[in-house]
C-alpha cells in the first residue's frame, strides 16, 4: 500500500513571539474556553467555596467544596454521610444557592432535614428519580439550566440501571452501574465547570473480594473518584463517643480524612463531632480546634481564654454555651483560628 504524501512541507522554524501573541488573542476571543496563564489564579479565586459546617474539616480541605467541581463523600453505613451532606446543603442555601438532593436510597425524611436548623427549605428540593438513566438526565438538566446550583447524589450504590429495572432477577448484567456512572461524569463535567455548579456524590464502601488488598472499594467504578476534586473518607471511632452529664451517648467523633484534594494538601485528618438528631456540633468543633491551636487552654476542668485583653476561666459547658449564644465571641474565635491557620 502506497504511503500517503503530506499536503504541506514540514517546517523547521519555531513560531515567533508575534505569531504566538496573535494566535493567543485569536483563541481567547474566538474559542471562549481559553484562560491565559496570568489570569488563571484570578479566574479560580473568583469561585466561591461552600463550607462543610465544620471549621476543622474546612481547614483540612484548604478550600472547601469549590464551585465548578465534582466531589465525593464515602464511608460505611451509619457514620454520618447524609448528615455531612445536609450540613453542606445548609451552607449552600445560606449563600442563596438552590440544592437538588437526589434521594436514590429513598431514606431522606423530614425529621433529618429539620435537624439542620440553618437549612433554608425554600431552596432545598428532594428528588426521587425512577431509575439510573432518569437520574442522569435530571442531574444534567439541573447543572445545565441552573447556574451556581448544588447537586447532592445519594447514592451511587443504589443507582438502578433501566436494564436491571425491566429485566428479571435472574438476568446477569455486569458493570452496568460503573458504565452509567462514567457516562454521567462525562456528560456533566463541562456544564458543571461552565455554570459553576457543585456536585457531591455519596458512596458506600463495599465488600472487598480481594483477600490481601487493603484498598477501599466503592461502587460505580473509577470514573467518579478520578473526576473528583476533593474526596472525604469518613470513619466512626469506636472510642469516640460523646456523652452527656448523665453518661448517655448523644453523639460520636467521626474521623474525616481528605484522601484527594486538588485545592490543597491531601491526607489531612480531623475529628468532627456529630450529635445524633442535631448534626455537627459546631460549638464543640470550634472548642476542639481552639484547644489544638492553643487559642483556648485547658487545665484540669477549667478552660482559659483571652477576650478584650482580659483572661477568663470557665467550665466546659459554660464555654460551649458562650460559643453557641455569643455571636461576637464566636466570630472572634473563628477570626483567631483563621489567623493561625
Amino acid at each position: 500500500m502506497a504511503k500517503k504524501k503530506s499536503s504541506a512541507p514540514v517546517s523547521s522554524e519555531t513560531a515567533t513571539p508575534e505569531q504566538i501573541e496573535k494566535f493567543a488573542e485569536k483563541i481567547v476571543s474566538d474559542w471562549g474556553c481559553v484562560v491565559p496563564g496570568e489570569r488563571i489564579n484570578e479566574y479560580d479565586s473568583n469561585r466561591q467555596s461552600i463550607s462543610t459546617g465544620s471549621t476543622k474539616l474546612d481547614w483540612a480541605l484548604t478550600k472547601s467544596l469549590v464551585e465548578g467541581t465534582i466531589n465525593d463523600i464515602h464511608a460505611l453505613e451509619g457514620v454520618g454521610k447524609t448528615t455531612l451532606a445536609l450540613e453542606i446543603a445548609a451552607s449552600a442555601t445560606l449563600m442563596g444557592k438552590p440544592v437538588y438532593y437526589f434521594d436514590l436510597e429513598r431514606k431522606l425524611v423530614d425529621s433529618q432535614i429539620n435537624m439542620i436548623s440553618r437549612l433554608r427549605k425554600d431552596l432545598f428540593f428532594r428528588i426521587r428519580p425512577g431509575n439510573g438513566e432518569d437520574a442522569v438526565n435530571k442531574v444534567l438538566e439541573c447543572v445545565m439550566d441552573i447556574p451556581g446550583c448544588v447537586v447532592i447524589f445519594d447514592s451511587l450504590t443504589q443507582m438502578l440501571p433501566e436494564v436491571e429495572d425491566v429485566g428479571g432477577a435472574e438476568d446477569q448484567q455486569m458493570g452496568l452501574v460503573a458504565r452509567l456512572s462514567a457516562k454521567m461524569i462525562r456528560k456533566i463535567l463541562s456544564p458543571v465547570e461552565r455554570n459553576r455548579c457543585m456536585v457531591l456524590f455519596i458512596s458506600h464502601i463495599t465488600a472487598n473480594m480481594e483477600m490481601y488488598s487493603g484498598e477501599i472499594k466503592t461502587k460505580g467504578g473509577k470514573a467518579v473518584p478520578n473526576a473528583c476534586a476533593q474526596r472525604i473518607h469518613m470513619k466512626k471511632l469506636a472510642a469516640g463517643k460523646i456523652k452527656n452529664e448523665s453518661g448517655d451517648t448523644i453523639g460520636h467523633n467521626v474521623t474525616c480524612k481528605v484522601v484527594k484534594n486538588n485545592q490543597g494538601l491531601p491526607y489531612r485528618e480531623v475529628l468532627v463531632p456529630i450529635i445524633y438528631g442535631q448534626g455537627i456540633e459546631r460549638s464543640l468543633d470550634l472548642l476542639q480546634i481552639s484547644e489544638e491551636l492553643a487559642i483556648i487552654e485547658k487545665s484540669g476542668g477549667w478552660y482559659s481564654y483571652q477576650i478584650d485583653g482580659e483572661t477568663k476561666k470557665t467550665y466546659k459547658d459554660e464555654l460551649l454555651n458562650n460559643i453557641r449564644t455569643n455571636v461576637g465571641f464566636r466570630d472572634g474565635l473563628i477570626k483567631q483560628i483563621n489567623e493561625v491557620l
